[in-house]
């Protein structure tokens, strides 16, 4: 026992340096295509204390080996380490531990191995019957690994599989797993490769490659292939896409994303990105030559072996701690490129170029911007161009009694090739305080000034005749002062259980008569209409260019029933009274008259599954509808049900063509384990319930694999885009590129 003494600092030395050497040439073995989540086993503090125990420890002076037999245990900076039998040979600094081996590294990883020899300053190793579990599940095993150098690893005949096995029978091959001849870990490259290696699926070979390799664990970016996307689209025959990632530095990056089509050629397309020290910069692009169509639907020109393609941009410079700049870039060839080849379904483009800064409660902004219109009216000589605009923002704060001064100033140039060209200029202040009486109803006390200049050139006279109307320049000036008041009164009763609310509210708004304001161009309040969010507000236009003018109340009233548990009902409708006709209102909108449409909402929530949402607006005369949106969305975890219904009537001056009603439904479902369902669809119920857009699919997922079936039909018929059916395989390998949907959908 005293020699057992002598030898406990010797063979603590000897073996925290074993220990520490031990773990490389396992892991290093075991080293497989994982996220940037798995640490690399290493850095191992060789002067922490090492803590063991074995049956028996022995010391061979004439041969000057040191023996730990009998379930050896020894623990080192939360590495841990198993064996039979573990020596250390002084003479030839070589180290050997045999029977039962297993590591359990701090990352929760466990090695095993039938015998693991160490030597030359334990850079030289030599691995048998090595097998790794993995804290996400993944195996990895070999027959003989060696390692070189202290930085190279090899492990002869790898299995490599992030899958489970089979509970009943764990001899059944995995879902899916990759052979290899040869695994080559490098160390100094920071990479893995294979050698003769081949995919199997359900035990059956289904790829070979003779070279593979993806980076090692210690690695976040490395070039390479990522998934591809297969499928067939109607107008575009067979498709692949096959994205390569390209590395440039630390900082950039490159993704190369070609489609292949059997009808329309090939695509060219990539993104680049780039993080700089104070900001960053990305741009997507794509290209082709086919075929286009232009024009419009009454009258498309067909264009024969054309360039096709886009392209998108985002940047932001961060300047200082108050003021940024920044880049939007959005252009495309012709109005079907982008929704042809699945590149966005937007209905315009948007390019800005901007700064601004914040500071306080305060906003700056200078701006200039370019639109391009993508649906088949639009026209590129009428797009406006804005350069610049400029706005600023300020907001006191509040005094003693919650008083506050606010300012806001803004200037426009705007022009057009073909069209109104505009100037403005605006600048407003405004005060405001709220007050609460002592009988609990609450006022919002407003008032407020504002002076705007316009100098307009060929100015429509008449909007309603569109191109066909006379034009002229106009110069005006208008000086609008506005003094308002909102006022509420909340009831709340409170019985066991539920919470009730009753709230009246009113609002008094009171400004100049203006009348049609026709001296003034119309760019940034189009498309008005009254509903439950503007109905209550002084101003209720989104614009600057048209204001709420003359003297009018608004009431309603808020109801609320809250119960335990999150459950709750609230609703709210209102209307307004103009105290004159009020000409500026479009027609159509709802407040054209001095009395307004009903507008309001509910807003249910009978329990944590379902959520309800109704807004409306009604007719005041003969309560006929207007506008009715429905929405829900509910379900438990394995059942998730949506659904929408919208109906828009027409303006009295469209009764046919400008009325719309659809209605959209959706779910997907869980039905095992591993097994999803899901699909979708759009019904117009304006033309007899035609099916606008329906897709619908099936989804396998486990811990290793997943695939994606799925069809779709679409019925729109734009210029070259002809109605469509589609189908598309994804199918998608955990830690083999990417593990989720790609970010561009052809479909």
């Amino acid at each position: 026992m005293a020699d057992d003494m002598r030898l406990a600092p010797i063979l603590a030395a000897a073996l925290g340096s074993f220990l520490a050497g031990l773990a490389l040439p396992l892991a290093d073995a075991a080293a497989q295509p994982r996220g940037s989540g798995f640490r690399a086993p290493g850095g191992q503090d060789t002067r922490a204390p090492v803590l063991f125990s074995a049956e028996d420890l022995s010391f061979d002076s004439d041969l000057g080996i040191i023996v730990a037999r009998g379930k050896v245990e020894m623990t080192q900076d939360q590495r841990t380490l198993l064996a039979d039998v573990v020596s250390y040979n002084q003479r030839t600094n070589t180290a050997t531990a045999s029977g039962n081996v297993s590591i359990l590294e701090p990352t929760g990883d466990v090695i095993f191995a039938d015998y693991v020899e160490l030597q030359e300053g334990l850079r030289e190793g030599f691995v048998r019957n090595v097998r790794m579990l993995m804290t996400d599940g993944g195996r990895m095993a070999g027959n003989d690994a060696t390692r070189t150098g202290g930085n190279r690893t090899e492990l002869d005949q790898g299995v490599y599989s992030p899958c489970d096995l089979c509970k009943t029978d764990p001899t059944r091959a995995p879902v899916w797993q990759i052979r290899a001849a040869r695994v080559i870990h490098d160390q100094e490259r920071k990479i893995v490769q294979y050698r003769d290696a081949s995919m199997e699926i359900m035990g059956i070979p289904v790829a070979y490659s003779p070279y593979f390799s993806h980076p090692d664990p210690t690695v976040k970016r490395q070039s390479g292939f990522l998934a591809p996307t297969i499928g067939v689209k109607t107008d575009l025959g067979g498709f692949v896409r096959v994205p390569y990632y390209f590395v440039l530095s630390d900082s950039m990056d490159f993704t190369f994303e070609p489609i292949i089509t059997t009808k329309q050629g090939i695509v060219l397309g990539g993104e680049f990105r780039q993080r700089l020290r104070n900001g960053f910069y990305e741009v997507e692009a794509s290209g082709t030559v086919a075929d286009r169509t232009t024009g419009t639907n009454d009258n498309p020109i067909v264009e024969s072996d054309k360039f096709r393609g886009h392209v998108k941009g985002k940047g932001r410079i961060d300047i200082d701690d108050t003021w940024r700049a920044g880049v939007d870039l959005a252009r495309t060839t012709d109005k079907t490129y982008m929704r042809r080849y699945g590149y966005g379904s937007e209905e315009s483009l948007t390019t800005r170029l901007f700064a601004e800064g914040f500071r306080g409660r305060s906003y700056a902004e200078v701006a200039a911007y370019a639109f391009q219109g993508l649906r088949p009216e639009d026209r590129d000589s009428r797009q406006p161009i804005v350069t610049p605009t400029a706005t600023v923002h300020y907001l006191g704060e509040p005094n003693d009694f919650g008083a506050y001064w606010s300012a806001d100033a803004n200037i426009l140039n705007l022009y057009r090739q073909d069209g109104t060209d505009s100037r403005r200029v605006s600048i407003n202040g405004g005060w405001q305080m709220p007050w609460q009486s002592p009988l609990g109803d609450r006022y919002v006390v407003a008032a407020s000034l504002r002076g705007d200049a316009y100098w307009a050139k060929d100015l429509a006279i008449d909007a309603a005749l569109g191109d066909a109307s006379p034009t002229r320049n106009a110069t005006t000036a208008r000086l609008l002062p506005q003094l308002s008041v909102n006022w509420s009164y909340p009831w709340v009763r409170n019985d066991p259980g539920v919470q009730y609310l009753i709230e009246p509210v009113a609002m008094l708004a009171v400004a100049p008569v203006l009348g049609r304001q026709s001296d003034v161009p119309n760019e940034d309040s189009l498309g008005f209409e009254l509903n439950d969010v503007n109905i209550m507000r002084p101003n209720r236009f989104p614009g600057l260019d048209r204001y709420d003018g003359g003297q009018r109340v608004a009431y309603g009233l808020n109801l609320g029933a809250y119960l335990a548990g999150g459950m709750s009902v609230r609703a709210f409708v209102a209307q307004s009274y103009s105290f004159q006709e009020n000409r500026a209102m479009p027609v159509g909108s709802g407040a054209e008259d001095q009395r307004s449409d009903i507008v309001g909402r509910f807003v249910v929530s009978p329990s944590e599954y379902l959520d309800l949402l109704y807004r409306f607006r009604i007719d005041k005369d003969n309560f006929a509808p207007r506008r009715h949106e429905i929405g829900a969305a509910g379900g438990p975890s394995w059942l998730k049900l949506y659904g929408s219904y919208i109906f828009l009537d027409a303006p009295p001056n469209e009764p046919v063509t400008g009325r719309r009603e659809e209605v959209a439904l959706g779910a997907s479902a869980r039905i095992s384990d591993y097994w999803s369902i899901f699909g979708r669809g759009t019904v117009d119920l304006t033309n007899g319930g035609d099916l606008l857009d329906s897709a619908f699919g099936a989804k396998y997922e486990d811990e290793c694999f997943a695939v994606v079936v799925s069809y779709r039909r679409t019925r729109t018929q734009d210029l070259d885009i002809e109605p469509s059916d589609a189908i598309l395989v994804r199918l998608y390998f955990k830690n083999l590129g990417e593990f989720g949907l790609p970010r561009v959908d052809i479909m």
